[in-house]
């Protein structure tokens, strides 16, 4: 073998052929309507989409992906933070839920969606939930033993697995140590990966290919098995044809979102896979009439507190993750851990000038953790006066109090665990210095307006209900009485599900698209 750069042995995933692209970019100047045809259009290529278009391209239906966002491969991800964050996130990571407090909601717009930019975590909806679902909401075999073969199948998609102990960094060890000292269950986190070598690079890109996002698996399956793929196409409303829907109409945008020429797809089936907060959109600015469109929203709300420690931690080494705590799930709190780059730590650690910057420069010293809420209240997706979807959320008081019980036992877990001084979410409370300064947490008034929050699990908002009068989508994903448009993303999802909702989703989307398949075919 000669030593040249071909000889390297590279991941499967950096030799993926995209086939049957087309950039939106090269063809949006143009002033004509570009025309296309198809059985089913969907809209969006994430954890949604990206399933139900295999699924329906393997059942023999001709199927056109639409995605807002660029294809960005394997091989051209980086550790540059600012460059992937503008490659990969819609807003650069920047978009806001008003509300009391606001929450900072991050999301990807780019081939393959959220799953490119996500931790890879790969929970199943927890079976009181699914008995929610059946028992308390009606829907049609929704129970954890009907949804069991579509997780099994999620899972096989996903190639689900635990992390290696040796790609395990010290946040990950210090995490578990203080949990296990408070005698609490630790649970291996099942991740979406092959061969993960513990970067840490899973929130701007994997660059070795090793987490199997949508980019990887299922978006080139149904490419190699015939769909095709528009990219730089943002679906901007539904297409109707004698009171059915006959397809989807939108605009070709740079990626700073400059419009370009215009298109329209003429098809059967139309999937909206959005997102939470697009997919209402679309719905919203199609004129549907149904008050139920954006209502519902969960924004599954994470708090974010910070252990340091005497000892140096180098945070970035080692796995994303490894581990969370359940230990509280049944009371709607779940714990996880995450390496935060510096410049985004920088923005949401407490302080101002030379206090700000003592903080941050323990960066290599800090464990970074978050407790997420299971939200008992609803928020709601509104259209803004540039006809552009917006979030409100407003945290319930109920939920105000898991927050602060969440962080209390957060602090608690960190100096467990060894740090010597904690910092907090609260602004009128922002740091702690010792375990006996707990009880500084009971005793401030628990007010939701000086809250850090942030998110990266929306739902809800188009969600599954028997009727219309109750929500927006039939136990099937089919949006009630509107023929030949069905949803296929997070916001589909019934109810607040606790977890990361990943894999719910790509469940649900394998679920439903069986069922769309069956219309299809008795048309």
């Amino acid at each position: 073998m000669n030593n040249g750069a071909a000889d390297i042995l590279l991941p499967p995933e950096f030799g993926i052929r995209y086939q049957n692209i087309e950039d939106g970019q090269k063809i949006g100047a143009r002033s004509v309507v570009r025309k296309y045809d198809a059985d089913v259009v969907i809209v969006g290529s994430g954890a949604g989409g990206a399933p139900a278009a295999r699924r329906l391209t393997d059942a023999g239906f001709d199927v056109l992906i639409l995605e807002e966002g660029e294809l960005h491969t394997t091989e051209s991800f980086s550790t540059d933070l600012i460059e992937q964050s503008l490659k990969l996130y819609r807003d650069a990571g920047s978009t806001m839920i008003a509300g009391r407090p606001p929450i900072i909601f991050t999301e990807g717009r780019c081939v393959g969606g959220s799953t490119v930019i996500n931790g890879g975590m790969s929970w199943r909806t927890p079976d009181r939930v699914l008995d929610h679902w059946s028992r308390d909401l009606g829907l049609n075999e929704t129970d954890p033993k009907s949804m069991e073969p579509y997780f099994d199948e999620a899972e096989r998609i996903l190639n689900v697995e635990f992390q290696n102990e040796d790609t395990l960094g010290m946040n990950d060890k210090l995490f578990v140590r203080g949990a296990k000292k408070l005698g609490w269950e630790v649970q291996d986190n099942p991740r979406n990966m092959k061969r993960c070598v513990g970067l840490n690079n899973c929130g701007i890109g994997c660059p070795t290919g090793a987490k199997q996002s949508m980019l990887v698996t299922e978006v080139p399956r149904a490419l190699s098995a015939g769909a095709r793929m528009v990219t730089s196409a943002r679906a901007t409303k539904v297409l109707f044809d004698g009171g059915r829907v006959s397809g989807i109409a939108g605009r070709f945008v740079t990626p700073l979102g400059r419009r370009l020429g215009r298109f329209e797809v003429r098809a059967r089936l139309v999937v909206l896979a959005a997102g939470a907060r697009f997919t209402p959109g679309i719905l919203k600015r199609s004129w549907l009439r149904n008050p139920n469109i954006g209502s519902g929203l969960h924004t599954h709300p994470n708090a974010k507190v910070i252990g340091v420690f005497k000892d140096r931690i180098d945070p970035t080494r080692g796995t994303h993750q490894a581990h969370q705590i359940h230990h509280f799930l049944e009371e709607g709190l779940l714990f996880g851990y995450a390496a935060v780059q510096p410049g985004l730590l920088a923005a949401t650690t407490p302080g101002f000038g030379e206090e700000h910057g003592r903080r941050m420069e323990l960066y290599h010293h800090m464990l970074t953790a978050g407790v997420l809420v299971e939200d008992t209240g609803e928020g709601k997706v509104v259209m803004g006066p540039d006809l552009q979807p917006y979030m409100r959320f407003t945290l319930d008081k109920s939920d105000v109090e898991k927050v602060h019980l969440g962080v209390r036992l957060l602090a608690e877990q960190m100096f467990a665990a060894g740090a010597y001084k904690v910092f907090l979410p609260f602004a009128e409370l922002p740091e702690l210095k010792s375990v006996d300064d707990l009880g500084r947490i009971d005793a401030r008034k628990h007010v939701r307006h000086d809250i850090e929050l942030m998110t990266v699990h929306i739902m809800s908002s188009a969600r599954m209900r028997k009727t219309a009068q109750e929500g927006v989508c039939d136990s099937a994903g089919r949006v009630h009485d509107t023929p030949g448009l069905a949803i296929a993303d997070a916001s589909v999802i019934p109810s607040s599900i606790g977890v990361n909702p990943m894999e719910t989703i790509v469940a649900l989307a394998l679920r439903n698209a069986d069922r769309w398949i069956d219309d299809l075919k008795r048309r």
